[in-house]
């Protein structure tokens, strides 16, 4: 298995911004002014990366240089959507496209509290993911598992298919139960799964599967 970043997968995020909280209304109060952006509906709006990248650069550099010195104690009373999509857009760096949606309403938190210890929390929905086989196996290997991706109607006729993640996490888990499957096929299917991580799973984003014939 290469190096692989979980987060370059994604393409498509969707960020919730909340009306009444003074950095999320300042972060869309500026896309509104000052990125040429699509407009979805009332609510919600469509941007690139680079757009966000330039605007925060623009506009809250000062606030981006101090979250960098915030110790990991403190980064639960310091920590705002600024610093927030600003690591997103370093972790998700093959993403194409940003939903931002505006909340209006009152009742959020990015602090949880779980057994006596703090969590930060972030609004964002992961929309789309491409899972590109290449980036992930050899050749060889890809080779190994397309009669596992054919067989469960994951690919067909061309090397590509376009479906929901829990439809090919659910075939690759019948895979793994059926007494047809190789121990090298079972290991490759495994490896592919480990790389979708809890958040991924839990949005069920559209997937466009690749391989390699």
């Amino acid at each position: 298995m290469r190096y692989f970043n979980t987060g370059s997968v994604c393409n498509v995020v969707d960020i919730t911004l909340y009306k009444f909280n003074y950095y999320d209304n300042l972060i869309w109060t500026k896309c509104l002014n000052q990125i040429d952006f699509i407009k979805i509906d009332e609510s919600s709006i469509l941007i690139t990366p680079n757009q966000l990248r330039a605007l925060f650069e623009r506009n809250f550099k000062r606030e981006i240089i101090k979250t960098r010195s915030i110790s990991f104690e403190l980064i639960h009373k310091e920590a705002n959507s600024i610093y927030f999509i600003n690591e997103l857009l370093k972790d998700f760096d093959n993403l194409k496209w940003i939903k931002l949606t505006q909340s209006k309403s009152r009742k959020f938190s990015r602090v949880v509290e779980i057994k006596d210890h703090k969590e930060l929390r972030f609004s964002f929905r992961i929309l789309k993911i491409t899972l590109r086989l290449s980036d992930i196996l050899d050749f060889e290997q890809i080779q190994l598992l397309n009669p596992i991706l054919k067989k469960y109607n994951l690919i067909k006729t061309k090397p590509y298919n376009k479906l929901r993640l829990d439809l090919i996490l659910k075939a690759f888990d019948n895979s793994l139960n059926s007494e047809h499957i190789t121990d090298v096929q079972a290991d490759l299917i495994s490896l592919v799964m480990d790389i979708i991580d809890y958040k991924c799973e839990m949005d069920n984003p559209e997937v466009i599967l690749v391989t390699d014939w």
